[in-house]
């Protein structure tokens, strides 16, 4: 998308909604990621790969933070109230009716319903690696980035430090790794005269 072209607010909640009608058991992100990179061209890979980095680091949800951003990204101020509501309605009403019908009937053990919800389960689960494979090479474009990811991936899924510890201790490295780059994105570094 071109930088400061807004989305049309009605577009933007249809786009938001269609993925909260499908976003159930998991893979939200890689639901928005479908639906705003892949098939409508509002972001490109590496401004939503960037955006949803930095809503997983943040208190909340993460699906809905990134609702909220991407929508305020694409829409204003407008466009995040939309998008999280987009986002949200369909799953918190079938959340209500499910709940009702919990109560009402109780759970049954190997009931379809419960076949239903594993198979819905099972299918977040792949979009999520599809998503994860198609984004790792934008993701993981150097040496130092793929190092970053594999600490992360070591302390937090192998070690199972807290997620707080393991921010604490590979922001500041990821910070000061692309400290340099972030200062001058193009290129032009500072050779400091010789003397």
């Amino acid at each position: 998308m071109i930088p400061g072209v807004r989305v049309p607010l009605f577009e933007l909640f249809l786009a938001f909604l269609q993925v909260g009608l499908v976003a159930f058991g998991g893979g939200g992100n890689a639901q928005l990621y479908q639906a705003l990179v892949l098939k409508r061209g509002w972001m490109g890979e590496r401004e939503f790969l960037e955006t949803t980095a930095l809503v997983r680091i943040l208190p909340g949800p993460i699906f809905a933070n990134a609702a909220a951003h991407l929508g305020m990204r694409l829409g204003g101020l407008m466009g995040a109230v939309l998008a999280l509501v987009g986002v949200l309605a369909p799953g918190s009403l079938l959340m209500l009716l499910l709940s009702f019908a919990y109560f009402r009937f109780g759970a049954v053990p190997g009931s379809l319903a419960e076949s239903a919800l594993d198979g819905v389960a099972a299918a977040a689960i792949g979009l999520i690696l599809a998503t994860m494979v198609r984004q790792a090479p934008v993701a993981l474009d150097s040496l130092k980035a793929t190092v970053l990811a594999v600490g992360v991936f070591v302390t937090y899924g192998i070690l199972h430090w807290p997620l707080l510890l393991v921010l604490l201790v590979h922001v500041p490295v990821g910070v000061s790794l692309y400290w340099r780059e972030a200062a001058h994105p193009w290129g032009e570094v500072e050779v400091p005269p010789h003397g």
